[in-house]
């Protein structure tokens, strides 16, 4: 009896799933796939890789204490909101601060902006466009680069996605919910990062030139969140984290960052020499779908992809002109404007999905999309396209034998001192200690021309080994005793990389 009432219960069970799926549209199940796709990019090498320079700032530095004391450590140590460091303190208390379980969160906001990719290209221009919208959001290197990124850009994108969803709607409707829901979501955007405040800025003069009376709720919701945040945005601004970005000329930027929206962080930041052959055929691609949207689209259709166009220009441009100015702020970096980037997408699926150019329009869209999974792919599996493995050479370095010094790649945070357990610490020149040791490590982003010169007979080389993509040259002093660093000599020291610094352990100034 028990069993034929289980049998029956089981057969219900699985029709109703099968009823519920023939519910659903072909669409539905489209997006539910590149959903899926979307997963598995993301999470399949989500814990393969050593954390990287910012990461290590927030698993170490912000995270490592209570919840208040993360967020006080956002208050001085970074320059931006706290709400991503929020929920991440929240989420490591289930999974960790390991690279999987903090990384997971932006791998779920990663992955939660490819449905809302959907929604927005379906309101802006009909249900082929919201699919091919999802499918680039799905398969974009940046966007699958930041989504494997301990820090707040994934987060900030889906916030921002979900801003221009709110914002399309709320012009089409004119409902109160929807403008509500559009302060509160780009609210949210701006306590995640700064930088949410330009596109929002553009949505809400779109808001207000179509519906000025209607848009005051959504822009109170709005406000009061930018009323909180002022006093904190005040004091980190003095702190002058970001001063560093000046560093880079503004040209270079600007190149780096369309490359990098295509190709996402497979350069500079990873300490690779940039190869911008490899963006060329992307962003022609994208130049094409932007031109044929100019000189074959309708006016409905032109129209369609003014608002995601205007949002990714002001996401860009107003922090160009900022930086422009004389005496103006420059903070002009590819991941600082990358709200842009899902607008952009949104562009391209527009001009893929023209009914007067139908053939090349999906043509364009079609050879930008699996150019953009194919790299995504390629990234995910070569060494040289993912971050260094810092973890694998703290393994290979060991505890120290004596005091030593270890020359290799620093930005900000030197990845390789998170992963050694010897107390290891950066030092510079400006300082002005003299340095005694008996060991020196040498770093290189794969084999590199030996450096024995730069520390003259004293030393002799006593191990050479790769370690991932990187190599390890090992130099010790020739009998007992200590010797005096070259500091000035060895940050010159040609290892690959753009940035060479020089950690210490087991050492004092002499």
């Amino acid at each position: 009896m028990e069993a034929a009432t289980f049998d029956r219960g089981r057969a219900t069970f699985a029709q109703s799933l099968r009823e519920a799926a023939r519910a659903r549209s072909r669409a539905f199940w489209i997006v539910a796939g590149l959903t899926v796709l979307a997963a598995a990019l993301r999470f399949a090498t989500l814990g393969v890789q050593a954390y990287h320079h910012d990461e290590i700032v927030t698993a170490s530095r912000v995270l490592r204490g209570s919840f208040w004391h993360a967020m006080d450590a956002v208050g001085f140590s970074e320059s931006a909101p706290p709400l991503y460091y929020a929920l991440a303190w929240l989420w490591t208390q289930a999974t960790g601060t390991g690279e999987f379980g903090l990384r997971s969160l932006s791998a779920v906001a990663g992955v939660a902006t490819v449905p809302v990719g959907y929604l927005v290209g379906r309101e802006l221009h009909g249900r082929r466009t919201g699919l091919w919208a999802a499918a680039l959001v799905a398969v974009s290197p940046m966007l699958l680069w930041y989504s494997q990124e301990a820090r707040a850009y994934a987060l900030l994108v889906l916030l921002c996605a979900l801003s221009l969803l709110y914002c399309a709607r709320a012009r089409q409707s004119g409902g109160q919910r929807d403008f509500v829901l559009w302060g509160l979501f780009s609210g949210l955007a701006l306590a995640t990062h700064y930088f949410a405040f330009f596109p929002i800025l553009a949505e809400a003069i779109w808001l207000i030139a179509r519906r000025r009376r209607a848009s005051l709720p959504g822009l109170g919701v709005l406000g009061l969140f930018a009323l909180a945040l002022a006093p904190l945005a005040y004091h980190q601004t003095s702190l002058a984290h970001a001063e560093w970005i000046g560093n880079f000329t503004l040209g270079h930027r600007l190149w780096e960052t369309a490359a990098t929206f295509v190709t996402g962080e497979t350069t500079d930041i990873i300490a690779r020499h940039p190869h911008p052959e490899q963006s060329f055929l992307p962003l022609a691609l994208a130049l094409a779908a932007l031109a044929l949207i100019a000189v074959r689209g309708s006016r409905a259709e032109r129209r369609a992809a003014a608002l995601p166009l205007s949002l990714a220009l002001a996401a860009i441009g107003v922090p160009l002109a900022l930086a422009l100015v004389p005496g103006g702020k420059d903070f002009v970096l590819a991941r600082n404007v990358i709200p842009a980037l899902v607008p952009l997408l949104i562009v391209v699926a527009i001009g893929a999905t023209l009914p007067s150019a139908r053939r090349l329009g999906s043509a364009i869209g079609a050879t930008f999309l699996v150019y953009s999974l194919a790299f995504s792919v390629w990234a995910s599996a070569a060494p040289q396209l993912q971050r260094p493995d810092w973890d694998v050479v703290a393994d290979r370095l060991g505890e120290p034998r004596a005091p030593r010094a270890m020359v290799t790649w620093v930005l900000g945070e030197a990845s390789l001192r998170y992963y050694l357990s010897t107390g290891a610490f950066q030092v510079v020149p400006s300082e002005g200690y003299d340095w005694l040791v008996h060991e020196v490590d040498f770093i290189s982003d794969g084999p590199a021309p030996s450096p024995a010169h730069l520390l003259g007979p004293g030393f002799r080389e006593t191990a050479a080994e790769s370690a991932g993509r990187l190599y390890i040259r090992r130099f010790e002093r020739r009998g007992p005793g200590l010797a005096p660093l070259p500091l000035r000599r060895l940050r010159g020291a040609d290892l690959n990389f753009r940035n060479v610094g020089v950690l210490m352990d087991g050492i004092g100034p002499g």
